[in-house]
């Protein structure tokens, strides 16, 4: 933070200076929500495991212990078992 930056906050009275950080954070606040709606989960759109586990072997990039471990996984998955749900913020 620069000095005239320090000097002009420290010049603010108690009540401008929570008007300040409530502003800052209604902001901040408002950025994370939008945010938010573009990280919303979706379902897979792919919800065959062996569809999901054959193509990413054919990539040659991922061994077989992850992929075992992947299917696992996807086994216990609501997502695949088509038990998903969007999950809401408030």
């Amino acid at each position: 933070m620069s000095i005239s930056a320090e000097k002009q906050i420290g010049s603010l009275s108690t009540n401008e200076l929570f008007e300040l950080i409530q502003k800052a954070v209604r902001v901040e606040m408002r950025r994370f929500f939008e945010l938010s709606k573009e990280l919303a989960a979706e379902p897979p759109s792919i919800r065959k495991i062996d569809t999901v586990i054959e193509r990413m072997e054919a990539t040659g990039k991922y061994n077989k212990e992850f992929l075992d471990s992947l299917r696992k996984g996807m086994e216990r998955s609501k997502s695949f078992r088509g038990e998903f749900y969007h999950c809401i913020l408030i």
